[in-house]
């Protein structure tokens, strides 16, 4: 389900995996509203949605999501871009927010009765790019539940994702998140072939257990396949500290002072986390 944006950038887009049931109520170019089929026969109301830019236009936004919370008798959450701020804690740098415009979106939320879900450790989720004292960072994204139903939501978290090609994180959303893992899968046992057939490390890996003429072919290739696996685990968890740091680096650059010469670093790690990031997706 997609909804196209006037302009050259922007738009929405909803996208499910097969087999998840949900049913489109209604959408927009700001908008589109959803019920989601959870276990248990339970009701999920999720809207995704979109603040107009223009502050002049912003009204329109809030009436409109004033028309489906009417509509609403499921838990309800709502998730995106606001292009909101509901104090001058969520902005830094550039001009100050109109109070006007910062009240009209705190109305919203409590005629609403919604709860704004705090994300965990990062805070300004957009950042404009620019250097120095021109640097203006906001928290323009989130996502908010129905004040009724958070207690049934008790491991709900959300987390910013730092990407190497835009100005916003994006903002997930899961609700197990905080929950207690019982148990994990040996990642030894994933290894996938497409993932090392053209690494010289893992040919190596290979050739070293199959010159082993102590073993049998059955043994080799179990040989074979727990040494790859453990290789495996081995370069992803290397992979994920490089990834991990340049997140660091971008969080530390984006939420602290104002520098000059910040945004060319800023650039730099967005780059090379846009190289790791496409690496990490083979395997």
């Amino acid at each position: 389900m997609d909804c196209i944006s006037p302009g050259k950038s922007g738009g929405l887009a909803m996208l499910w995996k097969e087999g998840t049931k949900i049913d489109i109520q209604n959408y927009s170019r700001h908008h589109i509203d959803s019920v989601i089929q959870l276990e248990d026969q339970i009701s999920l109301r999720f809207t995704g949605f979109c603040g107009h830019a223009d502050p002049n236009h912003r009204n329109e936004s809030w009436n409109m999501l004033k028309r489906v919370g009417g509509m609403v008798n499921e838990t309800w959450i709502i998730g995106g871009d606001f292009n909101a701020i509901v104090n001058e804690t969520e902005k830094g740098g550039g001009r100050r927010k109109s109070r006007a415009l910062m009240d009209e979106f705190c109305n919203v939320i409590e005629e609403l009765s919604l709860v704004d879900i705090k994300t965990v450790k990062v805070w300004y989720i957009w950042v404009n790019n620019r250097e120095g004292s021109i640097m203006v960072k906001e928290r323009l994204d989130r996502f908010m539940i129905s004040a009724g139903d958070v207690v049934n939501f008790p491991y709900i978290e959300t987390k910013v994702v730092r990407q190497s090609t835009s100005d916003h994180g994006a903002i997930i959303l899961d609700t197990m998140r905080g929950k207690p893992k019982e148990s994990c899968r040996d990642q030894r046992l994933n290894f996938k072939y497409e993932c090392w057939a053209k690494d010289t490390e893992a040919k190596d890996i290979i050739q070293y257990a199959w010159k082993n003429n102590n073993m049998d072919v059955i043994t080799k290739i179990g040989k074979v396949g727990q040494d790859l696996g453990q290789w495996q685990v081995n370069r992803n968890k290397r992979m994920r500290f490089q990834i991990d740091k340049l997140k660091a680096k971008m969080n530390k650059i984006i939420g602290g002072p104002y520098k000059n010469n910040k945004m060319s670093e800023l650039k730099e790690i967005r780059r090379k986390l846009g190289q790791l990031l496409d690496k990490e997706e083979c395997y």
